[in-house]
């Protein structure tokens, strides 16, 4: 479960995201002489932006599968089908025709603006390797697709009326590359180095940084840092940096992190980074030091 509010001191409504999301696994190894892993999941998320209320809120599901490969080895491919409501709010907007000459803007507008709200199903596909043998370093890597049929996302074009004349957008295909790794210091300290990187249509993002934990036997403390950098057709800036920390105890796990945006690229930036929490619980496994990487 995930809390994202950004600019929440700058903007009178800033753009806030809530998601929650859940996997189970199913051990094969009773169907199949190999330590395959199936897994099943749901996912829910909604987010809002401005004072129009422009926001999507996604509800779907998720199946996946995990191929032994050998001693802490495995090949997993997965997918999501979703279906995805966009909506916003028109009763916050005025233009230049409502002004009533004296003192507002009171009068109706001749604007067309179709309607508020419209649904379209996602997909997405992915697969990753990872190799994270006990008691040793380790590492993964993986890619992922989103939004292969491109939906319409378009509100004037899914109008009845005015869908005949207005222009189409489709959703730009989304394309994803992680890598991730663990480099255990000793029986107390390891360190998790990690990267992300996302191209959607024209706009790129790349994320690096690394998580250390610390084990105290009774909980455990996460402590990061990571950079970003963002722009379009492979040309960067840097724009942001972050911290985050974290507490482990039993199964569960509270996040907390901070984006800075970087002075230099964004004109104003006071108060103009980004908080976020997490609340985590994760379930039991026999083989707790060979799970599925995380970020």
């Amino acid at each position: 479960m995930a809390f994202r509010d950004q600019w929440f001191k700058n903007l009178e409504k800033p753009f806030s995201v809530f998601a929650l999301n859940m996997d189970l696994s199913f051990d094969l190894e009773k169907h199949s002489r190999y330590n395959d892993y199936a897994g099943a999941g749901l996912l829910f998320a909604t987010d809002k932006a401005g004072p129009l209320s422009f926001g999507n809120t996604e509800m779907g599901i998720t199946g996946s599968y995990r191929k032994f490969l050998g001693p802490g080895q495995f090949l997993s491919g997965g997918l999501y089908v979703s279906l995805v409501q966009r909506n916003i709010n028109f009763t916050n907007i005025t233009f230049e025709d409502q002004f009533n000459g004296e003192d507002g803007y009171t009068a109706s507008t001749g604007e067309a603006l179709g309607g508020n709200n419209f649904t379209f199903f996602d997909q997405g596909i992915g697969v990753s390797y990872s190799n994270y043998q006990e008691h040793l370093n380790g590492f993964n890597f993986g890619v992922a697709m989103a939004h292969p049929l491109r939906p319409e996302v378009s509100f004037l074009k899914r109008d009845d009326v005015l869908g005949e004349f207005a222009a189409s957008f489709r959703l730009p295909m989304k394309f994803t590359a992680h890598a991730g790794g663990r480099v255990i210091l000793n029986d107390y300290v390891n360190v998790y180095p990690r990267f992300l990187y996302i191209r959607q249509g024209d706009q790129d993002m790349a994320t690096l940084g690394t998580n250390i934990r610390f084990d105290s036997g009774v909980f455990g403390i996460h402590l990061g840092a990571f950079a970003r950098a963002a722009g379009g057709n492979f040309k960067y800036n840097f724009d942001s940096a972050g911290l985050l920390a974290g507490i482990e105890y039993l199964n569960w796990q509270v996040g907390i992190s901070y984006d800075a945006a970087i002075p230099n690229i964004i004109n104003y930036s006071r108060n103009q980074g980004t908080f976020e929490i997490t609340l985590s619980y994760f379930g039991k496994y026999f083989d707790d030091d060979l799970m599925c990487p995380t970020f």
